[in-house]
């Protein structure tokens, strides 16, 4: 029986994909780059370019090849991508947006990723996103060619991501291109696969890459109102916008060079409702569909707040924490090596720990859930399964005004975050059927200005409490002749009984009641 019903399901899937086309392709499929951006082996002009930025992209109908795609993709350990001892670690995306004529017709749809090449020494670890739905992939290492006289070494890679129509929708949509490990890529070529049918439109002035109502009211003149949020590009020209709501017209704007985030108010509603919207640039429909309409919560100015915003290659003062002005303790997820610009990254998809001092010169206190076996160093940025540090799910980070919050992805942990002027709270969520639960409390975390212990003690004094101080110094911080020496002590309060408590000291365990150490 099991082997009839395999045969059948791999008959089905074969025949649906017979009927699939190629509903939109970026390069040939001819082992080579040079019809892309920078082929054949132009790599080092990356930067020069403006490639890998967020805001950048790739748009079917209207960006050309061998202008807008580039054919190689750095990775966080290229220098010639972006990362130095100076400037931190540099990932890079590729973002290509095309506009679907219709709802997508059930079926098979297949992603094709045709890689030329990888480097043949840094595997990388390379993520392909499709309008939020991840997939990562773990590329093997290449014959390392950047020059298509090279292409007898060349090793193609060919990735088929096979997914539901659902992921899709119609009119915008997103596929986005990133490596969070490794070294670079080289394309041979990108392409959609889908049912036949499937049509895309090309965009002129504006495209539209998203329309949803809001989560949040606003007070309008004295009137509840629900925005209906148009996430809209502006292409060519000054187009006017204009959103229409049930035939009628709530907004109107002029579009400069940007993107925008457009808020069209909607009259609040009581219950649950559906809308029909249309968006208009310059009397032209671009988008429209239906939105459900629902009662929400009235929303301030501090609402609006992502504490990520300002965080990306910044320092190690500058983090996503729930932090009170001037506060004592600025709890924050850091997820860098030690040195200049340590602390938060947003492109990076691992957390370290959560620590509690991110002044300047200052840091200390780092703590991490987690479970499994016992890992005593919190492990590099580039390789998170040396250490205890935690991959995360990007797509569950939250980080508004005085609260944080993400899934830890290899110990199937969620930590939430937030703080007062002298207090930081954690609440951490555990699986069932992964053992015990571990807090790990770091006394030795990297940061941006490198600190020594000189004495340490942990004392746990009853079975909800541990009680402690960590005497730090860092050496020449301001200058040859200014070294900064400082006491952190804390205290620890749990909700839930401690089973048992112990400590390190380097890769000494040590049990006890006391974990306590001179420098």
């Amino acid at each position: 029986m099991k082997h009839i019903l395999l045969g059948s399901v791999l008959f089905y899937a074969a025949s649906i994909c017979g009927q699939n086309n190629v509903v939109w392709s970026i390069g040939e499929s001819n082992n080579s780059p040079s019809e892309l951006a920078l082929g054949p082996d132009d790599y080092k002009q990356f930067l020069a370019n403006d490639f890998g930025y967020e805001d950048r992209y790739f748009l079917i109908g209207k960006s050309e090849a061998k202008k807008d795609f580039p054919y190689i993709l750095p990775g966080p350990a290229d220098e010639w991508g972006g990362t130095w001892s100076t400037s931190g670690w540099r990932t890079h995306d590729i973002n290509i947006l095309f506009n679907l004529e219709s709802k997508p017709a059930q079926g098979t749809w297949k992603l094709v990723v045709d890689l030329y090449d990888t480097q043949q020494e840094k595997a990388p670890k390379f993520k392909v996103s499709i309008n939020g739905k991840s997939f990562v992939y773990d590329l093997a290492t290449g014959g390392g060619c950047v020059e298509s006289k090279a292409s007898g070494i060349a090793k193609e890679q060919i990735l088929d991501i096979p997914f539901d129509a659902s992921a899709l929708k119609k009119g915008g949509n997103q596929v986005s291109l990133s490596i969070l490990e490794g070294s670079w890529v080289a394309f041979d070529q990108v392409r959609l696969e889908g049912p036949k049918g499937n049509v895309t439109l090309p965009s002129e002035e504006a495209f539209v890459r998203n329309v949803e109502a809001a989560r949040y009211e606003l007070d309008q003149n004295g009137k509840r109102v629900q925005p209906l949020l148009i996430d809209i590009e502006h292409l060519d020209g000054s187009p006017t916008v204009t959103v229409e709501l049930n035939g009628k017209s709530i907004y109107s704007a002029t579009l400069d060079t940007a993107r925008y985030i457009l808020e069209a108010p909607m009259p609040a509603v009581k219950k649950k409702q559906k809308g029909a919207y249309r968006v208009l640039a310059n009397n032209k429909i671009i988008a429209e569909g239906t939105v459900d309409r629902n009662p929400e919560s009235l929303a301030t100015a501090a609402d609006y707040v992502d504490t990520r915003i300002g965080t990306a290659h910044s320092r190690w003062m500058i983090a996503p924490g729930p932090w009170m002005p001037f506060s004592m303790v600025k709890l924050s997820p850091d997820n860098q090596n030690a040195g200049w610009q340590a602390g938060y990254q947003p492109s990076f998809e691992t957390v370290g720990c959560f620590s509690h001092i991110h002044e300047w010169t200052m840091g200390g206190l780092g703590m991490m859930p987690t479970n499994g076996i016992l890992k005593m160093r919190v492990g590099d940025e580039m390789r998170p399964d040396e250490g205890y540090r935690s991959r995360i799910n990007k797509h569950t980070e939250e980080a508004p005004l005085g609260y944080y919050k993400v899934d830890l992805t290899d110990y199937d942990i969620t930590a939430e975050l937030t703080g007062t002027t002298r207090c930081g709270f954690q609440r951490y969520t555990f699986p069932n059927g992964k053992g015990d639960g571990r807090v790990l409390i770091d006394l030795q975390i990297p940061t941006e200005y490198n600190y020594n212990l000189n004495r340490v003690e942990l004392k746990k004094v009853s079975d909800y409490r541990i009680e402690g101080f960590s005497d730090q110094s860092s050496p020449n911080v301001w200058s040859s002749d200014a070294d900064q020496d400082y006491i952190i002590h804390f205290v620890i309060e749990f909700d839930k009984p401690i089973k048992k408590f112990g400590g390190w000291i380097d890769d000494k365990i040590i049990d006890g009641s006391v974990v306590a150490a001179d420098s």
